[in-house]
């Protein structure tokens, strides 16, 4: 049993043992088609057939396109973006790349004209810190405003409301914690088997010594020289300076303890002894600086029992900014002056570190002339030691 279409170009049929019909025609390369319609009502069947031809007519005359469209993936543009940036030494540009790789892992494959607000509540519906929305938000703004200037995209999509998470309070490092792993550090320095393991050991160990005594980030001391730390008369007083170059925040001097000083010294001492660079005081070699985050986490999951049965498995070098943090707060030193020489706010301190705070009578509310004088007078810096 067959229909003819009225074009004479087509039909309908029903192979032996079946009783769907069935097109035969030929598409707009000439090529012949038979395809099932997946019904056996004729009615049903015979207007497909009129909708295909129709179809392959609009086709031959150049009215429609049937040509399969290729599509940017979030991906592509994702990593031309950071191509992009890479290419302009942007600022941020580690943060922003990292970013950037996250959106990857969650929008890759998907056509970055389909990146729109609905499918970006995967991340917005998530509860994140302020720093992270930050991030996300301008992620995705370096990503839209690149796709827009290629044509990738008309326009930007509106980015939902973010889900702040609560303020976590800041963990410090207790001191057995750190005795432990310095002692782990100083042990594996001179045991380690190649000179390689170490260095890196020798100089993890005098690096969590100096985020404990200084309160800096790990950017900010990673890339200290030794030309930046100086003796220095304030006043009356001698103390020693170092200068942050490199900060997420500000560049800024701050002052430190003698026992940081003669740390940083010690640092020097050794790494002539081993006849590594003393450009920068955690160089190994010249431009080349230990991932210390990266030393400590394989350590770790090496002996991962004996990082548990101390209680260090948790631990990270970012703690021991809490650490100063904190014991700074609960020796009573001003807040506006802390706030100052870890290059943060009085706000952010309040925020996080609410809990030793209330358990101290620190003063840190200032009067318009208090505040000037303090910023006036540096030497008052002294009294943070």
């Amino acid at each position: 049993m067959t229909y003819q279409h009225p074009t004479g170009k087509a039909r309908l049929y029903k192979q032996a043992g079946s009783a769907k019909w069935y097109m035969d025609y030929y598409d707009q390369f000439g090529k012949r088609r038979q395809v099932s319609t997946r019904t056996t009502d004729f009615d049903k069947a015979k207007q497909m057939l009129d909708e295909q031809m129709l179809v392959l007519k609009l086709v031959r005359e150049n009215r429609i396109d049937l040509a399969p469209r290729c599509f940017v993936t979030v991906e592509k543009a994702a990593n031309e973006t950071i191509k992009h940036l890479e290419q302009r030494q942007a600022r941020g540009l580690k943060e922003n790349k990292r970013s950037l790789l996250k959106i990857i892992e969650l929008f890759g494959p998907l056509d970055i004209n389909k990146l729109k607000r609905k499918e970006l509540y995967e991340i917005y519906n998530r509860e994140m810190s302020e720093t992270m929305v930050r991030n996300y938000n301008r992620a995705f703004k370096l990503l839209f405003n690149h796709c827009i200037d290629l044509g990738y995209i008309e326009v930007k999509p509106e980015l939902p409301e973010p889900r702040i998470s609560e303020k976590n309070k800041r963990t410090p490092a207790t001191q057995e914690q750190i005795k432990l792993l310095r002692q782990r550090f100083i042990e594996k320095s001179a045991t380690s088997k190649n000179l390689l393991g170490r260095s890196n050991f020798m100089l993890l160990n005098h690096f969590i010594e100096l985020l404990l005594l200084t309160g800096t980030r790990y950017g900010e001391l990673r890339y200290l020289r030794f030309d930046d730390v100086h003796p220095q008369k304030i006043g009356e007083t001698n103390a020693f300076v170092m200068n942050i170059r490199k900060s997420k925040t500000s560049t800024r001097q701050i002052i430190i303890c003698q026992k940081a000083y003669r740390c940083i010294q010690l640092t020097k001492i050794q790494k002539n002894i081993h006849h590594l660079d003393t450009e920068y005081v955690f160089s190994r070699e010249p431009g080349f600086f230990p991932d210390f985050t990266s030393i400590l986490k394989e350590d770790r999951n090496r002996y991962k029992e004996w990082y548990n049965a101390n209680g260090v498995f948790d631990f990270t070098l970012y703690m021991l900014r809490h650490t100063f943090i904190t014991d700074k707060i609960r020796e009573g030193r001003n807040l506006f002056l802390l706030a100052q020489h870890c290059g943060t706010s009085v706000q952010m301190i309040e925020d996080y570190y609410a809990d030793a705070i209330a358990n101290k009578d620190v003063n840190y509310i200032f009067s318009d002339d208090q505040f000037s004088k303090q910023l006036q007078n540096q030497s008052l810096m002294t009294d943070l030691f």
